[in-house]
């Protein structure tokens, strides 16, 4: 890949994208700030992708992976921005080790993977394969398993998956979302295992946008319900976890596919107004995240944190302060 190869990217981007793109060379004042044993390794050019501004890189001659990795934080530091390596092709090993690395890359025509943007853009069959924004239950029950529950730490996949009740694949596809939003590493060659970046209140703070409500459907009923295999949700929960008086309805959560064993003369179906229980199915179990009656407490932020009565919120306040991490 050559500097005047760039309109080939910029036509690669738009197919794929589906956006107009400029990019520009990097003018040559602009690389003084550079030593210049690495200004004269590179050609450099800048694009601006989704409001972010980006330093592409087109290594002159040979390189290694680790050696990239070494000069992008210094680039980065540099120009303050997100370097990201240009190449017409590369090896699938090297592909493998620029994505372990956390490495952003593009191979023109086939394969565009910015894990910083959430793009993982392959040739595999013609399909693309964009990374979701919000993350997957499988990957959010992961990480809140490991900051309430245990820690994954070093274990491999196969022991989280045990624990997590999900298959090999389903715990693969969740480490790697983790890995690639930098929220984690993968390490190991066969057996591979899990390595965390932050501590827990980091990982928290860093994860929660990208997290979701774990509610899958709601439903009201009137009668009784026998409390086998439920956990106090919603404002039943809140009130346990904080000061808030409790409401006259009772919330539960259940695990996927619950609903379908509730039922019968004891428990009516109902609406919103007349019911006097709420069952919340959950896109997870929430019996995996809690040691107690109650759905654990980060789960239940995620569930009521865009309510807007203030006094749901104070109460969320109170009980995200108790938290020990």
């Amino acid at each position: 890949m050559k500097i005047r190869d760039l309109p080939n990217l910029e036509l690669y981007l738009k197919k794929t994208l589906a956006i107009n793109v400029s990019i520009e060379p990097v003018e040559k004042q602009k690389l003084k700030v550079l030593p210049i044993a690495i200004a004269g390794l590179y050609e450099f050019a800048t694009l601006n992708l989704y409001n972010h501004n980006l330093l592409l890189v087109i290594s002159k001659e040979d390189y290694t992976v680790d050696r990239l990795k070494k000069h992008f934080e210094l680039l980065g530091q540099s120009f303050e921005m997100k370097c990201v390596a240009i190449f017409d092709a590369i090896p699938s090993f090297i592909r493998t080790r620029l994505i372990e690395k956390g490495i952003p890359f593009i191979v023109v025509g086939k394969q565009l993977y910015m894990p910083n943007l959430l793009i993982d853009l392959k040739d595999f069959g013609n399909t693309e394969e964009i990374m979701p924004s919000n993350m997957q239950p499988s990957a959010q029950l992961l990480l809140l398993y490991h900051l309430q529950i245990e820690s994954l730490e070093g274990l491999n996949f196969s022991m989280i998956a045990d624990k997590l009740q999900y298959n090999g694949m389903t715990i693969t596809r969740a480490a790697y979302y983790l890995h690639h939003i930098g929220i984690c590493s993968v390490s190991g060659t066969k057996d591979k295992s899990l390595n965390f970046n932050y501590n827990k209140k980091e990982l928290w703070e860093k994860a929660e946008p990208l997290m979701a409500s774990p509610i899958k459907q709601i439903k009201y009923f009137n009668g009784y319900l026998p409390k086998d295999n439920l956990f106090e949700s919603d404002i039943s929960a809140l009130a346990f976890y904080s000061n808030l008086n409790p409401d006259i309805v009772d919330y539960y959560a259940v695990r996927p596919g619950y609903f379908q064993h509730i039922g019968g003369a004891n428990l009516i179906p109902s609406g919103k107004l007349e019911g006097n229980i709420c069952i919340e199915e959950w896109k997870y179990n929430p019996y995996l995240l809690t040691k107690s009656k109650c759905v654990d407490p980060l789960s239940l932020f995620l569930c009521l944190r865009n309510d807007t009565n203030e006094r749901i919120q104070m109460a969320l306040e109170q009980m995200m302060n108790n938290i020990t991490w």
